[in-house]
């Protein structure tokens, strides 16, 4: 039996309004991360050196050279022989070229020089939000995100569990990305824990 026009067109109202609020209700339990590219995305370059870190030089044939050097806030390091040299936004590769180079033109060594660059004590991160400590905290090598929110109180009742994003300067500029707890994190990384939303 063909139902009355009246019920029929109550039923496309109601039909409407449940798609209306269950679009609405998918649209807010979206991800604050959702719309962010993966970090693995911009992770293809290698770490740079910036203001803060500490990284010990050796030089073969130039031991009093060698030693541990704190990159100034000019993003220089200062050093025998080589005197005051750019640092910041360089790979550890790039700053041993850059020391050989130098010395090689100013007549101090010839041949190939045999350098090598280490880090030694690199800049903190920090991480902010739904976590019960937020601030600065001390890197150390090989740190994954869950480590970082380790170090700064776990997670709030609130918080967005699982996924989070992390602001990295690359090139001189910052770019922000989702991570899950198993990513790799670097020195200087800003890491930020969502609030839930019910």
């Amino acid at each position: 039996m063909t139902a009355p026009a009246p019920r029929r067109h109550l039923f496309a109202k109601t039909s409407v309004l449940v798609c209306t609020v269950t679009a609405m209700a998918l649209a807010g339990c979206t991800s604050p991360t959702g719309s962010l590219p993966a970090l693995a995305e911009m992770e293809a370059a290698p770490y740079q050196v910036a203001a803060g870190d500490k990284i010990h030089v050796a030089i073969q044939e130039l031991e009093d050279a060698s030693g541990d050097y704190v990159v100034e806030e000019t993003g220089t390091i200062s050093m025998p022989y080589v005197k005051t040299m750019p640092v910041a936004g360089l790979s550890y590769r790039e700053i041993e070229q850059g020391i050989a180079g130098r010395l090689l033109s100013q007549g101090i060594l010839v041949g190939e020089p045999v350098v090598n660059v280490r880090p030694i004590e690199l800049r903190p991160f920090y991480v902010t939000g739904e976590v019960n400590r937020p601030g600065e905290f001390p890197y150390r090598h090989g740190m994954t995100v869950l480590a970082a929110l380790s170090a700064a109180g776990g997670y709030t009742y609130r918080a967005s569990t699982g996924k989070v994003s992390i602001t990295r300067s690359v090139d001189g500029r910052d770019i922000i990305a989702k991570a899950t707890e198993t990513t790799p994190i670097q020195p200087g990384d800003r890491i930020q824990v969502f609030e839930r939303w019910f």
